[in-house]
């Protein structure tokens, strides 16, 4: 099964037209690829919603988790809707766009004592240079959640994969994911962590043929095609159990 963790869903007619569902669901077929990780691109209960009537059709496809921003005044209860509700799987934090520190342990509380109780999953964005997130504040966070599944996407991207690695190996429910980084930070992972990340394009800003052929040519350069398979689906469907359903 391959598995792409990492991709956004148009829920508007102003949005990037290629993240519309048919368009997704089409490029997934040409690439072989069976199950993705989506989410829209903002917050807002509407937002997910929509995301929620769009993919109905074809949910065997889908993992659905829903965009949350901690400082809305009633995040806790829209993050209850969509996993009560609407049948999502965990949640998706960006912190630039939503103005908080990975670091608040104390403002993403209410949202993670939830995850942690349903041992359920979130998608959190991590690249470099950004001071309101860093793969070393994952370390505590993962520590403090150890039953929620976190999944640092970009693995602190150019700058800061080194520190993403290491932390993925430290603790135990944070992975990573792809999405955007280099050639060499996916050589990096699959040498030092091979268990410990997943396959993500960051769809559509990045395609999946793209991520595939990087994940392809990390594999031929250390001869790890059993790696590469980890990566592009099983490790997410060990972690998740997708084998067993």
């Amino acid at each position: 099964m391959i598995i792409d963790a990492h991709v956004h869903i148009a829920t508007s007619e102003d949005e990037n037209p290629r993240a519309r569902v048919e368009n997704v669901i089409r490029k997934m077929d040409q690439n072989g690829i069976d199950k993705v990780v989506c989410f829209p691109f903002a917050s807002g209960i509407g937002k997910q919603k929509k995301m929620a009537e769009l993919i109905r059709p074809y949910e065997d496809r889908f993992i659905p988790l829903a965009f949350i921003n901690p400082n809305d005044a009633d995040a806790k209860e829209q993050l209850l809707y969509c996993l009560d509700e609407l049948g999502f799987k965990g949640m998706k934090l960006h912190p630039w766009f939503g103005n908080f520190s990975v670091g608040n342990i104390e403002l993403l509380r209410p949202l993670f004592e939830i995850l942690n109780e349903r041992e359920l999953y979130t998608v959190i964005h991590c690249t470099s240079e950004d001071y309101r997130v860093h793969p070393l504040m994952f370390e505590r966070l993962g520590n403090t959640f150890p039953r929620v599944i976190i999944q640092m996407a970009h693995m602190g991207e150019v700058m800061a994969g080194e520190y993403a690695i290491e932390v993925a190996k430290r603790v135990p429910n944070v992975y990573l994911d792809t999405a955007i980084t280099s050639f060499m930070a996916v050589v990096h992972v699959l040498e030092q962590c091979p268990d410990k990340v997943f396959m993500g394009c960051d769809y559509p800003f990045y395609q999946f043929e793209m991520e595939i052929q990087k994940q392809r040519l990390a594999a031929e350069d250390l001869n790890d095609y059993e790696g590469m398979k980890k990566l592009m689906g099983g490790n997410f469907s060990r972690v998740f159990h997708l084998d067993e359903k």
